[in-house]
């Protein structure tokens, strides 16, 4: 599938060896195989003030303000700290608004130590995104890097799993084209 649409990809760990960042690398890899344009965001890379209101809009965050008003999805992924998602995703998202989410289909992913967790990390980002307007797509991805080697050499359930992931983000950003399209 040879694809003009972009998927921007959002690392919201702080961690230079993060499992999350290795994790949006593979899924980017699967979709750079499908034919998709991707590209990355790393909140750490970004070396944000925390959020003032009062404060002047952080230059750098000029070119990825624009990245996802153009995006045609957005992936979200966002370590497991305490129960729920990072300040540092947070703090990223605080600066934005509506005109970088609104209409686009976000899918949601999340790297735990623990097994079986994630759920509310996922649920608290899935009540940020449907506040910012975005599409928050049912099918959802969470892992333990207890379930998982170090190379993301997954298991064929895993496999399986992440490519259910891949394919529903790919498919509704094939439907905001074609409601893009119908809207001409």
């Amino acid at each position: 599938m040879t694809n003009d649409s972009t998927i921007v990809m959002i690392n919201g760990s702080m961690s230079s060896d993060s499992f999350t960042k290795k994790l949006l690398e593979n899924v980017e890899d699967r979709l750079n195989k499908n034919g998709q344009n991707t590209t990355m965001i790393d909140v750490r890379e970004l070396h944000l003030e925390i959020y003032d209101p009062d404060a002047p809009f952080p230059t750098q965050l000029e070119p990825v303000r624009e990245q996802l008003r153009e995006a045609d999805g957005v992936i979200v992924g966002a370590p497991e700290y305490h129960g729920s998602y990072t300040g540092a995703i947070k703090n990223f998202l605080d600066y934005l608004g509506f005109k970088e989410f609104e209409q686009t289909p976000i899918a949601l992913l999340t790297t735990t130590g623990g097994l079986k967790a994630g759920t509310n990390t996922l649920n608290h980002l899935r009540l940020v995104f449907r506040n910012l307007h975005g599409i928050v797509i049912p099918q959802q991805f969470a892992i333990s890097n207890k379930e998982a080697p170090t190379s993301l050499e997954f298991d064929e359930n895993i496999n399986a799993r992440l490519e259910a992931f891949v394919n529903a983000i790919q498919k509704e950003v094939v439907k905001k084209q074609l409601y893009e399209e119908w809207k001409r």
